[in-house]
């Protein structure tokens, strides 16, 4: 292809419009589909009696221990930090792999009204997605489409201002869905406040800070226990450190006390020049 000059579609732009109108047609065809929470790991459990069951509203959530499955715990807790992971393939069936002493520490937090109000909340999480897909990113996608083939089309026409016009398009809707996505983000957010408040009125105010604060005492002890040399490590920088202030501060005050003697030396020098200069004085009167 040739560059802008020549009036055809620069490479990067050409592989930026069959990207998108892929990304279009393949959300288009996927319409009506209900989120997704790592699928991979929630059929992993096809052949699990689970540690409990709660349903309601029409949905299902399974709890599991982690401990049942071979690996899940080393790639959810130990690489990534993960001591409760949701899943779900199709937005009304969920599974929950708790670590089993992380569970018993804080079972509260996974009864069966606070994982509704989850629930409520990836419902409410995909139904914002799909709003925003539906009214702002599918018209945006496919304006950019057919400006871009418009373009092509017509380039002997309009010449290399063609390209141009792709590329303000193409910026455009990038422009765009940064935007968008700032959007969904912040409304998320609001959504994820509302629904912890609502469990911060289930469970009481002092009772979910309890179980918060049991929930990193958990986490920190874990991995303490996990790698105790860093922990070792860890207990020794710190005392270095409070060595190293408190050395500092030996410093700052060792000029002030060498300070504050020579101040000293200085009064009792003059104080033996005043006598020494009384005694003079003295030894004249008398020879006078």
């Amino acid at each position: 292809m040739l560059n802008c000059k020549g009036g055809k579609l620069p490479l990067l732009f050409s592989y930026l419009l069959w990207y998108n109108t892929f990304v279009f047609f393949n959300n288009i065809k996927r319409k009506g589909d209900f989120m997704r929470i790592n699928p991979k790991l929630y059929n992993v459990a096809d052949e699990v009696t689970p540690y409990e069951t709660q349903e309601f509203d029409g949905k299902k959530v399974e709890l599991y221990m982690m401990d049942s499955f071979e690996g899940i715990k080393e790639e959810f807790v130990i690489k990534k930090g993960q001591f409760a992971v949701w899943s779900s393939a199709d937005g009304t069936n969920y599974r929950v792999f708790l670590e089993n002493g992380y569970y018993d520490a804080v079972k509260d937090l996974y009864s069966q009204r606070v994982n509704q109000i989850w629930v409520d909340f990836y419902d409410k999480t995909d139904s914002i997605s799909n709003k925003f897909s539906r009214f702002f990113v599918y018209p945006l996608m496919g304006v950019a489409i057919v400006a871009c083939i418009l373009s092509i089309v017509l380039q002997k026409q309009i010449g290399a201002i063609g390209s141009w016009i792709i590329i303000g398009v193409l910026a455009a809707m990038f422009i765009a869905m940064i935007f968008v996505n700032m959007k969904i983000k912040k409304v998320i957010v609001k959504e994820n406040a509302k629904s912890r408040q609502l469990i911060v009125d289930h469970l009481g105010e002092n009772r979910f800070d309890e179980l918060i604060e049991l929930q990193k005492s958990y986490m920190d002890q874990y991995f303490q226990n996990l790698y105790p040399e860093d922990a070792e490590n860890k207990e020794a920088e710190e005392e270095n450190s409070a060595e190293v202030a408190n050395e500092e501060i030996k410093e700052v005050e060792a000029p002030a006390e060498e300070k504050t003697e020579a101040l000293d030396n200085n009064d009792t020098t003059t104080d033996a020049e005043e006598n020494a200069s009384t005694e003079e004085a003295n030894e004249e009167t008398k020879g006078e």
